[in-house]
């Protein structure tokens, strides 16, 4: 195996993405306090303002990908940083200046969410440019850990932070968090455009990706589970903080340390990644990730003495779960797809398994307000971990080590068995 150096751009899209995350965890936690506090928002609304965050990769996901490959990926991912810290900056300004109100928060939510689009496009991307491919997995852990350590401590500092500054203020560390990003980046290796056919029309781009993710026989089936799987999960993200602080009366700091306690889960699930692989392979690492999902039944159904307890535990398994599919699932994608099809693939993949998350918010609202906070996190609950079934009932169950798409005949043909019997965008973690 190639090793893996931290020096030149892999290690600054390591420490921009790592800067931003912290940030970002910070914002999730207090945004929707902002709504409740602030401005004395209703659980719907609430939810509402995740799916204002979401829906950008539903509206923007397909096209994202021949967008990012006809400009410079280094210049993308700069300006979209200093955009993205500017909108957030706006949120603490407007409550300064006594003008903040609900749209902003949406269209500030919608903003970030649609810039992200392109970023996140644009950086799963690069990586394979960036790194060996026989260090594709090593290199998407350690990014996945420093997911972990954001999801870990940011949400106990923005906490933190919130019962401090208030809650409208501690969004502004998010937009600092951007700005230092951009700083690194601007040190990335320049990255030329992915040179398109001239003869290849924007249109004709945009559905080649969402081709290929549908005729792939790992990337289908991969897609397919994580959509479920986040359909659900944002459904239940959407009303966590407004259950939390409402019914269980836990207070900004308490729920900011259950998020970061229950991260824990997600730092050890992405660790576990490597040693599990070799003891029983990729797609069966894949598959336990999936059925972890079950860890948030725990939250829904906790004796009362100890909800929170059962709350962080509940948490922190589902999580450690979301560590072993991204890890794995991510570095599958990219090692099966070749080079000029990265950006497409990821995009098409995002709009595929992201485009269900305002959906899975809009459900949650709706929910909330038809039977209840508590019976919405648990419907949510029950039908997460269901996810693991795409992917049980596929060729990714037997794939032991990381394959090359080099390696793969007819990449993009599926088994005769595999195939479904009509070509469908079905409504859908990483």
């Amino acid at each position: 195996m190639a090793r893996l150096r931290w020096r030149g751009g892999f290690g600054r899209v390591w420490g921009s993405i790592a800067v931003s995350l912290f940030g970002t965890q910070v914002s999730l936690l207090a945004l929707p306090l902002t709504a409740l506090a602030a401005l004395d928002a209703s659980p719907s609304q609430v939810a509402l303002l995740a799916a204002a965050g979401t829906a950008p990769f539903l509206l923007f996901g397909l096209p994202a990908g021949a967008w990012v490959d006809r400009f410079s990926r280094r210049g993308l991912m700069v300006t979209t940083d200093l955009l993205r810290g500017a909108l957030l900056a706006s949120v603490p300004l407007a409550w300064l200046a006594g003008v903040l109100t609900l749209a902003q928060l949406y269209a500030v939510a919608f903003g970030v969410g649609s810039l992200s689009v392109f970023f996140d496009v644009a950086a799963l991307s690069v990586l394979p440019a960036l790194v060996p491919h026989g260090s594709i997995a090593t290199a998407n852990g350690r990014l996945e850990g420093a997911r972990a350590l954001s999801q870990t401590s940011g949400p106990g500092l923005g906490g933190l932070l919130v019962q401090v500054l208030t809650a409208p203020l501690a969004v502004a560390v998010d937009a600092v968090s951007y700005l230092g990003s951009a700083l690194l980046l601007r040190g990335l290796p320049h990255l030329p455009p992915v040179a398109a056919p001239v003869r290849e029309r924007l249109v004709s781009q945009v559905f080649s990706g969402l081709r290929f993710c549908l005729a792939h026989r790992f990337i289908r089936p991969l897609a397919l589970g994580a959509a479920w799987m986040n359909f659900w999960v944002e459904g239940l993200l959407a009303v966590l903080v407004t259950w939390a602080v409402r019914d269980l009366e836990l207070g900004a700091a308490t729920v900011g340390l259950v998020l970061a306690g229950s991260n824990v889960g997600y730092l050890l699930g992405s660790m576990a990644v490597p040693r599990l692989n070799a003891r029983i392979g990729v797609g069966p690492t894949i598959v336990v990730g999936a059925a972890l999902q079950a860890g948030f039944a725990l939250t829904a159904f906790a004796p009362h003495p100890y909800t929170l307890l059962w709350l962080t535990l509940g948490l922190a398994i589902s999580a450690a779960g979301t560590g072993l599919w991204n890890v794995d699932a991510v570095s599958l994608r990219q090692a099966t797809t070749p080079p000029a099809m990265q950006a497409r693939m990821n995009a098409s993949n995002r709009f595929l398994i992201w485009g269900t998350m305002p959906l899975g918010a809009a459900a949650g609202a709706t929910m909330a307000g038809a039977i209840g906070l508590h019976a919405t996190v648990a419907v949510c609950a029950v039908l997460a971990p269901t996810s693991a079934l795409p992917v049980l009932f596929s060729a990714v169950r037997g794939v032991r080590s990381m394959p090359s798409y080099d390696d793969l005949p007819t990449p993009l043909a599926p088994p005769a068995n595999d195939m479904p019997g009509a070509p469908v965008v079905a409504s859908l973690v990483d």
